[in-house]
């Protein structure tokens, strides 16, 4: 019996022996210190690029297991290699087809990337005409210019054309002359000018009743003069004298962007304090008055 209980505890004493080197190995140990996306921000169909620092705080080389998820769904995964003490990267290429805003996460480290939609150029003509004149009409001192307001229905929007319904009348061979075409910014701040002569609309000599078919339409090629916001087409027609360029103008919808300008003798534009017209007739309420002036150009709208 002795003998026995002498042999069990030689044996467990063998068995720690040998356990204990194993227990006391170095082993990896692993944190991820940092997630970074590289562009935040991309457009639907582009790619960005994931990357995680991995560090061994462990004695021995190990492989650490990355596994990239997207909004909680795993996407991908890399076995990285660290040796103890060390850091590595773990990258991902990440491409997403539509727009939005993903939660992007390796090990307990997180992150976001924006995906914005990818924008193309769409041709818009923007008016507030129903394109039926019903009367072309000059304008009456002080006033100088014809002023029509937009809203560029995307940020930024380029203006290719300018479209405007009108005629000139006069002796035969008269021509307009010191009048411009202008493009303002909200701020009333001149992006644009050219000549505005008048060549291209109906001379006429004499006013018949049909208006509609007595003034026309004429576009005017603007080289791509980029807006953004609230903007003016401003077309300043000088000093009227009776005979020179009559605008187009309805009443289909109640007037909030037509006005008229008057220029100082410091050159510089300014909206009349006063409606010009004789409230005798139904272009003296300005509410009823909408020039007929449109704007082509392309505006960047949204793929999906």
């Amino acid at each position: 019996m002795r003998n026995k209980k002498t042999f069990l505890s030689m044996l467990s004493l063998a068995v720690i022996t040998i356990a204990m080197p194993i227990a006391c190995s170095p082993s990896a140990q692993f944190t991820v210190d940092s997630l970074a996306i590289k562009p935040a921000k991309i457009l639907a169909g582009e790619t960005a690029s994931i990357s995680a620092q991995i560090t061994n705080t462990g004695g021995a080389e190990g492989f650490y297991r990355a596994t990239l998820s997207v909004d909680d769904e795993r996407i991908d995964t890399k076995d990285i290699d660290v040796g103890p003490g060390a850091t590595q990267t773990a990258t991902f290429p990440i491409s997403k087809d539509k727009s939005g805003t993903y939660r992007i996460s390796i090990g307990e480290k997180t992150a976001t990337l924006t995906v914005k939609p990818k924008l193309v150029a769409k041709q818009t003509e923007l008016k507030y005409d129903d394109g039926q004149a019903k009367d072309c009409l000059s304008l009456v001192k002080p006033a100088t210019g014809y002023l029509v307001s937009f809203a560029s229905p995307s940020d930024p929007f380029t203006i290719s054309q300018v479209r405007v319904f009108g005629l000139v009348y006069g002796s035969p061979g008269f021509r307009v002359s010191d009048a411009v075409l202008q493009i303002w910014d909200k701020d009333n701040k001149v992006l644009y000018t050219a000549p505005f002569t008048g060549d291209k609309f109906p001379l006429r000599t004499r006013l018949g009743p049909n208006i509609d078919s007595t003034g026309g339409w004429v576009d005017i090629d603007i080289p791509n003069v980029n807006v953004e916001g609230n903007y003016y087409i401003h077309i300043y027609t000088g000093n009227p004298t009776g005979q020179g360029f009559r605008m187009g103008a309805e009443d289909n919808v109640k007037n909030t962007h037509s006005d008229v300008t008057v220029r100082g003798d410091n050159g510089i534009d300014n909206l009349s304090p006063n409606w010009p017209y004789s409230i005798a007739y139904w272009y003296g309420y300005k509410g009823s008055v909408n020039w007929m002036v449109r704007v082509v150009g392309n505006a960047m709208v949204s793929q999906e």
